[in-house]
């Protein structure tokens, strides 16, 4: 019993990162002002709406295990012609995030759905999120990883070989580039660090100046808006890599991000005080 409740929990997360992927585009057409084909507006569409059902077919078989009948009985009452009506169903809402300022969107299912099922650890997305953690506190010590290992640094892929190797050491199903990892019709995306286990890619980039920071942006968008990763990957990470050279501020790098509208699954973290050799 224990191992079926645990392989429905695996499938409620896996379920709900594919969501999130395919209802990038929808949020990006009610939000981000952009055009997109019909065809892709209709995968995303259909898509979107097929792992919604596999996701409430798992809180119905979780909640049918645990016998709980009043409590499975008012969640297909309340929540099944919601998810019926395809309309309904990729809804999206807004919620406040921490800094008080701004806010976030979400299909309003899935926030609905948090909190019905809030008393259940199983659904509980903070594992998730403690995962991420781990990644964001592994990847913000990069400049200290390169000075113990006494990396020399000339260019980008010095940096990753380092990382990726010191990473086996922390984490599960560390590997490099990964040929299709993000598909789109013309060509791949190939991130230059995969963490399996937490479902995070990771992009390094080496800024020297000031002027490779508009540069180094205008690409990472580019990937980021084009490209769909399958459900592996549900985080992408960049990594800025600042020499001493640079002047411009972490504050203003990420209000340059901010800015350049970037997908919600997309994070930016900045090292400054890199040492490059020229030579």
């Amino acid at each position: 019993m224990e191992e079926i409740i645990e392989d429905l929990g695996k499938a409620y997360h896996e379920y709900r990162r594919v969501v999130n992927e395919c209802s990038h585009y929808l949020w990006e057409i009610q939000f981000g002002h952009i055009e997109i084909s019909d065809n892709r507006k209709h995968y995303s569409e259909y898509w979107t709406h097929e792992y919604l059902f596999k996701m409430y077919n798992v809180i119905c078989a979780y909640l049918e295990i645990l016998k709980l009948n009043d409590y499975l009985n008012d969640f297909k009452k309340k929540f099944h012609p919601i998810l019926s009506d395809s309309e309904k169903a990729l809804q999206f809402s807004f919620y406040p995030i921490e800094d008080g300022t701004s806010s976030e969107q979400e299909l309003e299912l899935l926030l609905e759905w948090d909190k019905y099922l809030s008393p259940f650890e199983l659904f509980n997305s903070n594992k998730d999120e403690r995962q991420i953690k781990r990644v964001i506190d592994y990847l913000e010590s990069t400049n200290e990883i390169l000075k113990i290992t006494g990396t020399i640094i000339r260019q980008e892929e010095d940096i990753n070989k380092v990382v990726r190797e010191v990473a086996k050491f922390y984490f599960n199903g560390v590997v490099g580039y990964s040929q299709g990892y993000f598909r789109h019709q013309f060509k791949n995306y190939r991130p230059d660090l995969i963490i399996k286990e937490c479902g995070v890619a990771v992009e390094y980039k080496l800024i020297r100046n000031n002027k490779d920071v508009g540069t180094k942006l205008d690409e990472l968008i580019v990937d980021a808006k084009r490209y769909s990763g399958n459900s592996l990957n549900g985080y992408c990470i960049a990594v800025f890599c600042l020499s001493k050279s640079v002047i411009k501020t972490e504050r203003e790098i990420s209000n340059e991000w901010k800015k350049m509208r970037f997908p919600k699954n997309w994070k930016l973290i900045v090292i400054k005080d890199v040492e490059i050799k020229t030579k």
